[in-house]
């Protein structure tokens, strides 16, 4: 679907849910005031949208973000940080701060996510598949193996040990020129030049990065489905409108706006 297909789609969806909204608003239970939301580094650009829908909805809302790597927020969580929801890009750091205590409820997927090769617009490492990550003297830039998508990458990788070689993780992972702490630092590697090539998700890899980057698609056979979760915390100020902000993004206009920054909609 073209982008402004995708565009119209949710438009006409919150326009619809903003009407069935309105119908029945209560102003004693609308939600309102400040919710302090802790998200994936790699959800900067779509929830940038989302707040923006959210405050057409419920306007006496407003939504503060905290972006970083999965496994940095939930340290933060774990050290006091003041927040009403944690969204985090896998559900292994999701399941630690519930078994630490720090999640009000059960969290739930709300949207997934692939994986993409990136190389800067002159490809100087000469990348032309994923089995390219492989090749001798490549300068290869992965996020950490703690930080979701350094965790999807390698998984990536040794799947493809079975077609490519039993040594392919090995000389990919000899390539490695830098270990970073969020998929957004992969990525400002990958467009400085300081890396022949990286993996990302592929909702980062859009608008004008994509003067700065190509994208080179991994095999669906080793690529790697992200399920993203999310949850109200147990130190919630806001429980009221941190739960609403998770409705919205649950609603079809809610994946409608995840859709259109390139992730997958979860089923309806």
């Amino acid at each position: 679907m073209t982008k402004p297909g995708r565009l119209a789609i949710v438009l006409l969806a919150v326009l619809l849910w903003c009407a069935s909204a309105g119908q029945a608003a209560d102003p004693a239970t609308e939600p309102s005031g400040e919710v302090v939301v802790l998200a994936a580094a790699s959800l900067t650009a779509a929830f940038g949208d989302v707040a923006l829908h959210i405050r057409d909805i419920h306007p006496g809302m407003t939504i503060v973000y905290n972006f970083a790597g999965s496994q940095a927020l939930r340290t933060q969580l774990e050290q006091g940080a003041s927040a009403d929801v944690f969204a985090s890009a896998d559900d292994v750091q999701m399941r630690r701060a519930v078994e630490g205590g720090l999640i009000a409820g059960a969290p739930q997927v709300f949207v997934r996510n692939t994986l993409v090769v990136i190389v800067p617009a002159d490809n100087p490492g000469r990348v032309a598949s994923f089995r390219d990550l492989a090749k001798g003297g490549l300068k290869l830039a992965l996020a950490g193996p703690q930080v979701p998508v350094g965790r999807y990458s390698r998984a990536a990788v040794q799947a493809a040990r079975g077609e490519y070689g039993s040594d392919f993780a090995a000389r990919v992972l000899g390539n490695l020129v830098s270990e970073e702490p969020s998929v957004r630092q992969v990525l400002v590697k990958v467009r400085l030049g300081e890396a022949d090539a990286g993996i990302v998700y592929a909702s980062d890899v859009s608008g004008n990065i994509l003067q700065d980057v190509s994208a080179i698609p991994i095999p669906r056979t080793y690529n790697q489905l992200a399920g993203y979760s999310i949850a109200v915390t147990r130190a919630a100020q806001n429980a009221p409108a941190a739960a609403a902000f998770i409705r919205y993004l649950m609603s079809a206009p809610g994946q409608a706006a995840l859709v259109t920054h390139g992730f997958i909609a979860v089923a309806q």
